[in-house]
């Protein structure tokens, strides 16, 4: 049965079709009929099936000729078109690529709402077309899944789990799909989604599609993974070509899908994606892989190849890039773009059980600048032509697209720029003063899919197209250090065209050692750091002031976490939304951000890998764009200069991560100024405690730790969602969103994702003699016992615990 293609049917007669032409073996009606086991004593039915594989055609072309799609999809010869791209004909499924059985033949049975009603696993080789016969439950309108696991299990058993469960957890090995060249091990898959089981007496079953009409009747197993074959041809004057990317490739290849129930698109962009990269790339060769399903739907603004560019792409679309370098000067680029998918020229899907294959030609005269699927790079140094001078801070606000240069050895706080004298000591020492700069990491747009935010580098040496120090004159520091305020300045430059993101620029000494390091947040949001009022509109000024404590009189506060790519006053519509607004995290007095979560999974625990991806956690990437820095952790303590030195090493060391106690935001108590050590940005500082007593309804004491409950102004709206809405004005008409992010509790734990936040505040407390800092604590475990109006505090923390900062003004004019 074709489910994908909607094939209306009213009676599945379960017999096996003729086999792919010349396959040699007999269909299931040519078979001679096997008597049917008898009914088991729990009232379930015995049910034969008999199944095949799939050999619907490729969607890319047939037969050599183009498919149904529209023709500009083949209308190669566009005007100043850079490169030409033509589908070649394949099957999708072909008789030589075929396994010779079924192998780990499993089928389970569930309800339309996906709970678990019946099923079994098989012998662990099974006879094309040989009669099998399933135990289910009588029932109407279920689903049936069938899954021929593949020789050697590559797809684990779905045994006696929940549909939802195994459309979550239950993956093929990717490590085994991915090299995979026995297609025995290829596992095959038909999910029927609304089939009725029908007693048919003496302990035999039937089944029947809910549909109507007539058409196939067979059963058929479609492959799980997409394959693409590519070939090319390079034939530019003056570039060769250098390398290819396979970008926003789904990394999980899931056996059951969960399509989005708007528009039917899968894997969640919060799902987890990563880039392929092509080995010995020449200017003519062949690529071929296997790929997990990506169906992003279609674009309407994609009218011809030409117009399939980013901007007229789903998001999280699967492309590649071929990258050419000018052969006398390899700084200069050309980076072009080819997005994959069906016949049409306005879809960007990439469907399980089809080929997609391409050939592409590249052969144009000088730079195709009326062609927006290439992009020309000629950089040039961050400090070219970038005069625009702002105030030191461990954070600079950027728009994308945007440059800014700073004074590395000075810092503003509270309108003074002051001497950062703890860089300046450091310098001054043996470590030999600021040698060079370079872009440590960076976050794509959307978790793993999008562009890089901060920019590829001209190379791994070198950064400076990115981040560059100079003299203030514009002369190089490259045999003078740098180790003075006043006489040098550090140079960023970002990426163009992204929705923001994050990254960490860092100064190195003498010794190749990171002497300090900035955060870059590049976004659009740029809220005044002066005034005295909430502001509303426009949204990338929006910053609140809470005002409902009429007895605490303060500056206003971000409408988001510190890093955050957004900031709401409501429940944000999409899940995608929602994780916008989840931000960095910071370890107690430290400047250094961390990534955190990136998605909306309500379990207790996520365990963190040090080597790979972990799912549910935000990525990192290099300064090439694509390579995944994996998260260091460690359980140790050290002093504050060790730490600025590993700016991405998180100290899990309870109760605080630093050994002398050097490092801190202040206490928070009169008078008491911003520090070289605060994370937030020029204008901006970490808030107090009693900052956040407005979102509360209780009763306070005490001035610099509270533990007492108190009830949350929360609007009535459900919290199931991963956040809470939350009142901060005397007249409770105006809200704003704190997201659940969760928290990396251990060396090896990130937990509470979706459950609770913890808010930092720039108080220090002790409890129980342990050094500890001030936090609001907004959590909500997701359980009726524990409704959120009664299990929310104002509390203290471990200093070690990363958590979200959200800044407050450090004055009104």
């Amino acid at each position: 049965m074709n489910i994908e293609s909607k094939t209306l049917i009213n009676h599945m007669v379960l017999l096996l079709g003729i086999m792919v032409a010349g396959s040699g073996m007999t269909s299931c009606e040519e078979r001679p009929e096997l008597s049917t086991p008898s009914g088991t004593p729990d009232g379930s039915v015995k049910v034969a099936l008999c199944l095949e594989f799939s050999s619907e055609n490729s969607k890319i072309s047939r037969n050599g000729k183009p498919g149904t799609g529209s023709p500009e999809r083949f209308d190669f010869k566009s005007s100043n078109a850079a490169f030409e791209i033509k589908p070649e004909a394949t099957l999708a499924t072909r008789a030589d690529a075929e396994p010779d059985a079924l192998y780990n033949l499993e089928v389970r049975q569930y309800n339309s709402t996906g709970g678990y009603l019946n099923g079994e696993s098989l012998a662990a080789r099974t006879e094309i077309g040989e009669k099998v016969f399933i135990s289910l439950t009588p029932a109407t309108d279920c689903q049936l899944v069938i899954v021929a696991r593949g020789d050697g299990n590559t797809v684990p058993t779905l045994g006696t789990k929940s549909l939802s469960d195994v459309q979550a957890n239950v993956t093929a090995n990717s490590t085994v799909m991915n090299t995979l060249t026995d297609i025995k091990k290829m596992p095959y898959v038909l999910h029927l989604k609304h089939v009725n089981v029908i007693d048919a007496g003496d302990g035999k079953g039937t089944i029947q599609s809910m549909e109507n009409g007539t058409d196939d009747v067979r059963l058929r197993l479609k492959r799980l993974a997409v394959r693409l074959t590519v070939n090319w041809s390079y034939a530019v004057a003056d570039y060769e070509l250098k390398q290819i990317l396979l970008q926003s490739v789904p990394l999980k290849y899931a056996v059951i899908p969960s399509p989005d129930a708007t528009d039917g698109t899968y894997p969640s962009l919060l799902e987890q994606f990563t880039t392929l990269q092509v080995d010995a790339v020449s200017n003519s060769g062949s690529y071929t892989c296997w790929l997990p399903a990506n169906v992003r739907g279609e674009n309407a603004a994609a009218t011809s190849d030409k117009l399939r560019t980013k901007n007229n792409s789903p998001v999280g679309s699967t492309f590649l890039n071929f990258v050419a370098v000018n052969n006398t000067d390899s700084k200069k680029k050309l980076d072009y773009r080819v997005y994959l998918g069906g016949s049409k020229v306005s879809d960007f899907s990439m469907n399980s059980n089809t080929d997609y294959n391409y050939t592409i030609n590249f052969a144009h005269a000088g730079v195709p600048t009326d062609d927006q699927r290439v992009t020309y790079i000629d950089p040039v140094p961050a400090s070219e032509g970038n005069d625009n001078l702002v105030p030191t801070a461990n954070c600079f606000m950027v728009a994308p697209g945007g440059s800014f240069c700073f004074d590395p050895f000075m810092f503003r706080q509270n309108g003074v720029d002051i001497e950062n004298t703890t860089l300046t000591g450091w310098t001054g020492g043996s470590r030999g003063g600021i040698k060079y700069v370079k872009l440590l990491w960076q976050t794509k747009e959307n978790g793993d899919v999008g562009d890089p935010v901060i920019g590829v580098v001209n190379s791994a040496a070198d950064h400076t197209n990115v981040v560059d120090i100079r003299r203030t004159d514009g002369s190089s520091i490259s045999t003078v250090p740098a180790t003075n305020a006043g006489q040098y300045r550090i140079y960023c430059r970002v990426a163009p065209n992204t929705q923001g993101g994050n990254g960490l620029i860092a100064a190195y000494d003498a010794s190749d050692k990171i002497l300090w390091s900035w955060h870059v947040w590049v976004t659009e949001y740029n809220p005044s750091a002066v005034g005295d009022e909430t502001v509303l509109t426009p949204e990338n000024k929006r910053k609140q002031k809470y005002t409902y404590r009429t007895d605490i009189n303060q500056l206003p506060i971000m409408d988001r976490y510190l890093g955050a790519q957004a900031g709401y006053e409501d429940v944000p519509g999409t899940e995608l939304e929602k994780s916008k607004a989840n931000g960095l995290h910071y370890q107690w007095g430290r400047k250094d951000p961390f990534a955190g979560s990136y998605t909306n999974k309500s379990i207790s625990s996520i365990t963190i890998s040090t080597t790979a991806p972990t799912d549910g956690l935000a990525n990192l990437y290099g300064p090439d764009g694509y390579t995944f820095i994996p998260r260091k952790t460690t359980g140790s303590r050290v002093n504050v200069e060790t730490a600025s030195m590993n700016p991405m090493v998180t100290y899990v060391s309870k109760p605080y991560w630093c050994s002398n106690e050097d490092a801190s935001w202040g206490n928070g108590t009169a008078g008491e100024i911003k520090t070289v050590y605060d994370p937030c940005p020029q204008g901006w500082r970490v808030p107090e405690g009693k900052n956040y007593h407005s979102l509360f309804a209780g009763t306070y004491a005490g001035t610099s730790v509270i533990t007492a409950n108190a009830q949350m102004n929360t609007k009535s709206l459900s919290i199931a969602d991963g956040g809470a809405v939350v009142y901060y004005d005397q007249e409770k008409l105006h809200t704003t969103y704190f997201r659940f992010t969760g928290y990396q509790e251990t060396t090896t734990n990130f937990n509470y994702i979706g459950q609770k936040v913890n808010v930092w505040c720039r108080n220090r407390g002790y409890t129980s003699g342990q050094y500890q800092s001030a936090s609001l604590l907004v959590q909500a475990y997701l359980s009726s016992a524990k409704p959120l109006t009664t299990n929310v505090s104002y509390a203290v923390w471990n200093a070690s615990d990363p958590h979200p900062i959200r800044c407050i003004q450090e004055r009104a004019d």
